[in-house]
């Protein structure tokens, strides 16, 4: 069970990390907006904290790729042990956040997503899995069977964790 759980998180993770980073270019400005909005931090510091982030999300997510990619065993569990930490402290900050300030908009991969609790629980859930994968390490001595299991179970993971957020939102009906 803990190499299906690897294996899923050496897909999922990346996905995910590389998958926000991607949405953060597609809308520059959202983090350090969410950012100020969040009332955390100085104002002056939203920017600085946000390439910081997005430092950090583009060195794990393609760190851990380029590793599971070369079968790089070590490499990838030093990417994936960053992975946890860095999506450790999304989930205690989105907790923080949407316990104190409601309603304000996460940031999250560029997209107005107000900041909620399935906004941690989905950080929390990637750190888990990264941290599974770090200490596991490469998924190894599957049959191509296996493989394709293992790659679509992590596709599945990725998408439900990145909609979850957007999905638990209750939408208020105009009228």
């Amino acid at each position: 069970m803990t190499a299906l759980l690897a294996g899923v998180a050496a897909v999922a993770v990346p996905l995910v990390l590389l998958g926000s980073l991607s949405g953060h270019a597609r809308r520059p400005g959202m983090l350090a907006s969410a950012l100020r909005a969040h009332g955390t931090i100085p104002r002056a510091l939203a920017g600085p904290l946000t390439a910081a982030v997005l430092a950090a999300e583009a060195l794990t997510g393609a760190g851990s790729t380029a590793a599971l990619l070369l079968r790089l065993d070590g490499p990838m569990r030093t990417a994936f042990a960053a992975s946890a930490a860095l999506l450790a402290l999304y989930a205690a900050y989105g907790t923080y956040v949407s316990r104190t300030r409601p309603d304000v908009p996460c940031g999250c991969a560029g997209e107005g997503t107000p900041m909620t609790g399935w906004i941690a629980g989905r950080a929390a859930a990637l750190s888990a899995l990264a941290l599974i994968g770090a200490l596991h390490g490469l998924p190894s001595g599957s049959s191509l069977y296996e493989s394709f299991i293992v790659v679509t179970a992590g596709l599945g993971f990725a998408v439900l964790l990145w909609t979850l957020p957007s999905a638990m939102i209750e939408r208020r009906s105009a009228g």
